[in-house]
């Protein structure tokens, strides 16, 4: 179950156009299996999501949470149109805008658990 959405999490992260040699993209990958697979919503993003990704990679919550922000700022330029608009809908003001981290993180957690409900 975990490497099926995990694969799912990747190939959106990938039309998404997140880079995998970021360290962004890595934490993203983690940070968004951890929101899907845990039973409760975890809303305090600076506070629970970050602080687990850091003590697992051994780094500061705030660098996690710039890796993150750089991530989604570049891959954003490249990102597949219509998946977008699929996935973020009515969540940003206009096409030009860049979700925040929390936005992109738990838009595309609630996403994969509504269209993937029945590997999770």
């Amino acid at each position: 179950m975990k490497k099926n959405v995990e694969a799912i999490i990747v190939t959106t992260l990938l039309d998404l156009g997140i880079s995998p040699n970021t360290k962004g993209y890595h934490y993203l990958r983690d940070g968004i299996l951890i929101c899907v697979t845990s039973e409760g919503n975890l809303t305090v993003f600076s506070k629970d999501l970050y602080s687990k990704l850091a003590e697992a990679y051994h780094t500061t919550e705030c660098s996690v949470e710039r890796a993150v922000r750089h991530a989604i700022k570049s891959g954003w330029y490249r990102h597949n149109e219509e998946l977008a608009e699929v996935i973020f809908m009515n969540t940003l003001q206009s096409e030009n805008d860049i979700p925040t981290n929390s936005v992109f993180i738990s838009t595309i957690s609630e996403w994969i658990r509504i269209n993937y409900s029945d590997l999770l």
